[in-house]
């Protein structure tokens, strides 16, 4: 985690959120997934919201929820947006638009 998270980001979020329980139940991660479509989700196995990425698809299939999950080494946060200028960017875009096509 970047110390601008730790400088600005969690003094925001206290701000705004209060304490510790009001983040988590902020948090998607432990939201109600009882009735979303299918899931497909991009990340990279070294970006800073891996854990959390793996939680919210854990969470979405122990409500019934079909989520498929793509994972990629060393890219960035939103590197799918990259598709233009990296190969792994190409390969998220070619991932998801393979699993619209099946869904």
């Amino acid at each position: 985690m970047s110390q601008a998270v730790y400088e600005e980001g969690i003094p925001y979020l206290e701000k705004v959120l209060g304490c510790h329980e009001n983040r988590v139940r902020a948090s998607p991660c432990y939201c109600d997934f009882y009735g979303l479509p299918p899931l497909c989700i991009c990340v990279s196995q070294h970006e800073i919201v891996y854990d959390q990425t793996m939680l919210l698809a854990k969470r979405a299939e122990d409500h019934g929820v079909d989520v498929t999950v793509g994972v990629w080494k060393y890219m960035c946060h939103v590197f799918p947006m990259l598709c233009a200028f990296i190969p792994e960017g190409r390969a998220s875009f070619k991932f998801m638009c393979d699993w619209i096509k099946d869904h």
